[in-house]
């Protein structure tokens, strides 16, 4: 995909209602960005910065996606 392919798809399902976002705290975010790098293609998620205070936001197109996330991110999920 060309950049601009990439950034319509992202928008495309950022704006709709279903996505998946998991809140991390802002000092893992190095390694947070380089484990979706290396393990999830470029247009299944994106990061926003300081959403809250020490939080940023890791936003996945699917559940699957996420949960490897939350996984390896080292929550327990229930």
């Amino acid at each position: 995909m060309t950049p601009q392919e990439v950034y319509d798809y992202k928008r495309r399902w950022q704006t709709s209602v279903q996505k998946y976002s998991f809140y991390i705290h802002s000092d893992r975010r190095r390694e947070a960005i380089e484990w979706c790098k290396e393990s999830l293609p470029k247009q299944c998620w994106h990061h926003t910065q300081f959403t809250d205070v020490y939080e940023d936001t890791m936003s996945f197109e699917s559940r699957v996606h996420c949960l490897y996330f939350i996984e390896w991110y080292g929550w327990k999920i229930k």
